[in-house]
């Protein structure tokens, strides 16, 4: 209105609309994170199902952008790193709180893919007026109600060390002088834990997700006796933790 009323020149106008609707910041391959970008499972499953979820997305997340966080939003919230920075709260998180962190994220995503949904509707509809409701368009997809439900929480819940990184790590522990593998051990699980979060920016999250990677990695690859024993020693005496050092201490005990 402002542009047919003369207030405002057409090429003015053009350039507001790109820089506050349009316009992205470039990514490097260092800085690219998945998470980050909303590629989670069920997202790619509704934009290769629903013709024009692929473009909804992009500008959806242009907007996403525009509501985070300084320089490139204005300070609100970003959903996708909420998802993101939630996630990497649960991997380091004790039990009992990731249960509350995996309600946040799946609560996210389902949100993430239901803006998706009216966006897409949005495009199609929007520039007829709106004759049919987003209700009625989703009633004529009821396939995306059960792919939200069942797909909102497939996401990688635990990371695990690759099965052949395991198998030599399994093969120093059988050798008859395990003992004297030790050293070799701890730096080989620690290059695997860096290995399999190389995807996170370096930090505490970073590092205390290794740890507890290297941790669960050891305890998986323990031959059966000297896993019992280590097992029941943690279970006697609840004030030992249940961290990487502690059960190297305990393994080159027995």
């Amino acid at each position: 209105q402002m542009e047919a009323d003369n207030l405002i020149r057409s090429e003015t106008l053009q350039d507001l609309l790109y820089e506050k609707f349009e316009k992205t910041f470039p990514v490097s391959d260092e800085d690219y994170n998945s998470l980050a970008n909303g590629e989670f499972e069920v997202i790619k499953q509704l934009c290769a199902t629903i013709h024009g979820a692929t473009d909804a997305k992009k500008k959806l997340d242009i907007i996403i952008d525009k509501c985070g966080p300084p320089p490139k939003g204005v300070g609100i919230q970003n959903l996708r790193e909420c998802i993101m920075d939630t996630k990497y709260m649960y991997d380091v998180a004790t039990e009992d709180k990731q249960c509350v962190f995996k309600v946040l994220i799946v609560n996210f995503i389902e949100r993430y893919f239901y803006l998706i949904c009216y966006t897409t509707y949005s495009l199609e509809f929007g520039p007829a007026g709106y004759q049919t409701s987003f209700q009625d368009w989703m009633e004529e997809r009821k396939d995306l109600k059960v792919m939200a439900t069942e797909g909102k929480d497939k996401l990688e819940w635990c990371r695990r060390v690759d099965a052949g990184k395991l198998e030599q790590l399994k093969k120093l522990l059988n050798a008859p002088n395990y003992k004297d593998n030790l050293p070799l051990l701890i730096k080989t699980i620690f290059e695997f834990a860096y290995l399999t979060y190389s995807d996170l920016p370096r930090g505490p999250i970073k590092n205390n997700s290794m740890r507890k990677l290297a941790a669960t990695t050891l305890m998986e690859i323990l031959p059966l006796d000297i896993g019992a024993k280590v097992t029941k020693k943690l279970e006697d005496e609840p004030h030992i933790t249940h961290d990487f050092l502690s059960i190297v201490g305990l393994v080159s005990y027995f």
